[in-house]
Formats: C-alpha cells, sequence, structure tokens
C-alpha cells in the first residue's frame, strides 16, 4: 500500500513522538505496519509562526493557462470597490468561499512513492511544521469589466486646444498606468474601451479630443481633400498636414486622421502610402455636428444640409445615423423628423438602457436597436441573445419588433 503515516501534534509536544508512540498508535488503531511505507511524518501546528500574507485563490483554465505563459494577474480598484483580478485579456469578480474541512500548507511534505526508501525495513519518522491552516478561499467569475467611470474621468481632462492647457489641474490627468490603477478591467479589455473615444496621447498623459476640437480640426481635413480635388483613395497624410501643421496640433491631427481614414491601394510615386476617407465614419460625423447645433429637423430639410455639408465624393445615407439619431414621426405635426439619440448618452447598465430606449420609441426593429446595445455583447451573447432575455418580441407585417418586456 503507497501510504503513510500523517499524525497531527501541537507544538508542545513534538519532542515526544518517537517511533514506538507511532506504532503503538497504528496498534491501537488496527492498522498494520506492514500495509504502509517505512516513512511516518508528524505534522506539528505551529501557531506563533504560522504565514499570514498569504491566500488559496481558486482559479479556471483561463487564469492557469496564463499564468503558464507568464500571463500577470492583478487586483484592480480603489480601496472603496468590491475586488476584481484583471489578466491581460479578462476580468474576474473575486468572492471569499469557506471551506468545508481545514486544508494544512505543509512544505516539503511527501506523497506517495515518495515516502518508500527501498528495502529498509526500519521506521522513519519525520517531522513538518504546518504553515498555515486554511478555512477560506477566494473564487473567481468572470465578469464584465467596470468601465462606468472612464467616461467621466476622461472628460475632466479632456482637451480643448493648446490655448487652454495653462488651466488645466494636473491632477485630472490620466496616463495608462494611473488609469489601470484605478479602473477595474483587463488591459485589452481597457484598451477596447479607449478605442471608442478619441483619444490623444499629449505629454505622457491620454486626453479625450473634444468634439469642438474635433469637429474643428476635420472640417479643416475636408475643406483641404476638397481644394485638392483628390479621390478618396488619394488622401495624402503628409501633404495634408504640412499645409495644416499651424493650425491642428500634432497629436491631435493623428488620432483624428487615424479615425476617419484607412490605408489605400494606391500609393505615391516614391511608395509611401496613400489613405481613403472612410465614407460612412465622416458623414456621421458630420451628422453629429449638425445634431448638435439642432437636435431636431424636419426630415427632408436634415437630408439636405448633411448632404451639401459632406465632400461631393461622399453620399449620406440613412444607415449612417444608426446609434447617432432616430427617424420618427411626428404626429402632432405631421412630418418626419432626425431626432438626436447619441448612443454614449445612454445609461452603461443595460437594464437601464434598455428602459430609456423604450421610454424614447416603444417598437424597435433588431437593425435599429442593435447600435445601442452591442456593447454590451460578448462570447455566445449576442445581441438576439440580449433581446431575447430583456425585451419582447412581437411582429408586425412580417417585421420583428423589439419593446419593454413589461409593456403592452
Amino acid at each position: 500500500m503507497e501510504s503513510t503515516d500523517l499524525l497531527m501534534e501541537s507544538a508542545d509536544k513534538r519532542d515526544v513522538r518517537v517511533k514506538e508512540n507511532v506504532c503503538e498508535i497504528l496498534e491501537l488503531a488496527g492498522i498494520k505496519e506492514s500495509d504502509l511505507n517505512t516513512v511516518t511524518q508528524c505534522l506539528y501546528s505551529t501557531q506563533d509562526h504560522q504565514v499570514n500574507d498569504m491566500i488559496l485563490l481558486e482559479v479556471d483554465e483561463d487564469i492557469l493557462k496564463g499564468l503558464n505563459q507568464e500571463d500577470a494577474l492583478s487586483f484592480r480598484g480603489n480601496k472603496h470597490d468590491n475586488a476584481m483580478l484583471c489578466t491581460q485579456t479578462r476580468s474576474y469578480e473575486v468572492r471569499e468561499a469557506e471551506i468545508s474541512n481545514s486544508w494544512l500548507l505543509v512544505p516539503n511534505l511527501k506523497l506517495g512513492k515518495a515516502t518508500g526508501i527501498g528495502e529498509v525495513a526500519e521506521r522513519t519518522i519525520e517531522k513538518h511544521n504546518v504553515k498555515r491552516i486554511f478555512n477560506l478561499y477566494y473564487e473567481v467569475k468572470e465578469t464584465k469589466p467596470d468601465l462606468v467611470r472612464l467616461s467621466s474621468l476622461l472628460n475632466s481632462s479632456s482637451f480643448n486646444g493648446l490655448e487652454y492647457e495653462s488651466t488645466v489641474d494636473k491632477n485630472t490627468l490620466y496616463s495608462w498606468e494611473r488609469l489601470q490603477n484605478v479602473l477595474q478591467a483587463s488591459d485589452q479589455e481597457l484598451k477596447q474601451a479607449l478605442s471608442d473615444f478619441l483619444i490623444a496621447e499629449i505629454d505622457g498623459y491620454l486626453r479625450l479630443i473634444s468634439f469642438d476640437v474635433e469637429a474643428r480640426s476635420f472640417n479643416l481635413m475636408l475643406d483641404y481633400f476638397g481644394e485638392q480635388s483628390w479621390e478618396l483613395d488619394e488622401v495624402d497624410k503628409e501633404n495634408t498636414y504640412e499645409c495644416l501643421n499651424e493650425l491642428i496640433y500634432k497629436p491631435v491631427f493623428d488620432v483624428i486622421f487615424k479615425r476617419y481614414t484607412e490605408v489605400s491601394t494606391k500609393t505615391k510615386d516614391n511608395g509611401d502610402p496613400l489613405y481613403k476617407f472612410d465614407e460612412q465614419k465622416c458623414c456621421a460625423v458630420i451628422a453629429k455636428i449638425l445634431l448638435a447645433a439642432s437636435p431636431v429637423t424636419e426630415y427632408k430639410e436634415f437630408m439636405e444640409t448633411w448632404n451639401i455639408g459632406t465632400p461631393e465624393k461622399m453620399q449620406p445615407k440613412q444607415e449612417y445615423l444608426r446609434g447617432l439619431a432616430l427617424i420618427m414621426y411626428n404626429t402632432a405635426k405631421v412630418q418626419k423628423e432626425v431626432i438626436s439619440c447619441p448612443e454614449a448618452d445612454l445609461s452603461n447598465n443595460i437594464h437601464d438602457r434598455l428602459n430609456e430606449l423604450f421610454e424614447i420609441k416603444a417598437k424597435w426593429t433588431v437593425e435599429e436597436i442593435t447600435p445601442y446595445i452591442i456593447r454590451f455583447t460578448k462570447g455566445v451573447i449576442n445581441v438576439n441573445a440580449l433581446l431575447t432575455k430583456y425585451a419582447r418580441c412581437s411582429t408586425k407585417n412580417g417585421i420583428k419588433y423589439y419593446g419593454s418586456k413589461h409593456g403592452k
């Protein structure tokens, strides 16, 4: 039998246990000494010398895989937040759980075959100190990152132009490292959340570009594009910046240009890349500028103004308004209207957001509501799964609509 004796003693009896005592206990327990390996390990409780700076943490396969690949683990949040464990790519809630049987931490304890010492017939007595007795451990559950405060943190230090920098409170500025410390999210999740904003790194700090700066800078780029009579896929980045460098701060130019263009299939004569304006993103930001000036506009008037405000090589389309505005019929005025409804202004909680959306409009198609709830999808939980769980489906004229689960 590949087994060994484990005998627990208190510290004040550590010098009493000898081979004869072991044999006596085995006899009293009705255990044949020949059924056991020849090593008996005596465990001694040393309460005065126990390790107190250690916890037990249960991990899933993803955390274990990350640790084996030398991924970093960190607990994030402020001292008043509930603990959250973050890997490079995932976030986990951490909860305390009880252990039904106490677990002992015993360094150098031998197990199985290690307690057999060949042909030696004499029983060997070994003494081991129990370093820690565990009655609790911590379990983890993967969760969505807590990024509710991100928008307010970024807004408090937004970049409004070089002329206003002298008035900025340095305590409101956030570097990447500071955001990591105060926000409960993995690095990958935090970077993904930041990509939803227009962020420039200025003097080592992550700065949200204010909408006024974005609109002014973007319009300057489009005006220059129009003056050059380029095709949409023939935009010269270096030429554009050279002309506008006195009007647009370089870090701001870089992030705006990156947001609204992509690398073209065409190149310059020297082989350097040219860029292509993203029609949808460009038309959407122009619509956003118009909606900021007039949140409710008669549909035909809006579409005409929108068309005039975009370069002639771009064609505004109604679907470009998704996530920015709703097209609704005003029965009192007997007219169709474009109504500002920015996704970013809605609640960061899925329940509250859906309640807000269903107050604005009782019934939504999947296409209409998707831009407003897609940020809450994850893994197998897609838009349809969210709507099935939180909304009620109905059909009219063969079209599926979703409304409040508790509505009529």
